[in-house]
């Protein structure tokens, strides 16, 4: 399998200017331009599921999300960055349907089977190549049967990770894919946890 090529490290604790200003835009221009359109391609909510926004970051994604949970649903964002978080928490302040939790999703005791939709939007490609594993195999567990993991990735070769490690992350944790959409510049798929047999 190719390596993606991101050796970077990134300090989510202290993140540069550039990670900085990429949330302010976000905060303006996210919804309507990234997150919003990636929901509604992959079908939409119905408003009632419980939802996990994994990396939420600043909480714009997650903002987004509460906001289509009309039906009594909810959202929980987790993020391993402090820094982001507390902006996460700025911005969810008059959504009473999300939360956020500080912390690595392996260790964050959520549950087994407790979420109906995993959002995952530009984060496995910053998570150390040999880590990436455990992080959706974490994500497998907590996702409840049927459920499903929305990914949306870049693929470049300078900033991103290959189609192939992907498919092949999610399919080693027992999720299979139905829907998918790639270019040269960025994968967004669908994956699905198999329900239990009887």
């Amino acid at each position: 399998m190719k390596e993606s090529g991101n050796s970077r490290k990134m300090d989510f604790e202290r993140p540069s200017a550039l990670f900085r200003l990429e949330d302010r835009l976000k905060a303006v221009l996210g919804e309507r331009f990234l997150y919003r359109p990636f929901y509604e391609k992959n079908g939409g909510f119905r408003g009632d599921e419980r939802v996990l926004d994994f990396g939420c970051g600043g909480g714009v994604g997650t903002r987004c999300i509460s906001s289509l949970l009309t039906h009594g649903g909810s959202v929980t964002g987790v993020d391993v960055s402090s820094f982001m978080l507390e902006r996460a928490r700025k911005r969810l302040r008059e959504h009473a349907n999300a939360a956020v939790l500080h912390g690595d999703i392996r260790a964050l005791d959520l549950g087994t089977d407790a979420f109906d939709v995993i959002s995952e939007v530009h984060v496995l490609h910053d998570i150390d190549s040999n880590e990436r594993a455990s992080y959706v195999e974490a994500l497998a567990l907590i996702l409840r049967p049927e459920g499903r993991i929305w990914v949306l990735e870049p693929t470049r070769q300078s900033h991103g990770m290959p189609v192939e490690e992907i498919r092949a992350l999610m399919s080693r944790a027992g999720l299979e894919e139905v829907l998918h959409e790639a270019n040269g510049k960025e994968y967004r798929g669908v994956f699905r946890r198999k329900g239990e047999t009887t």
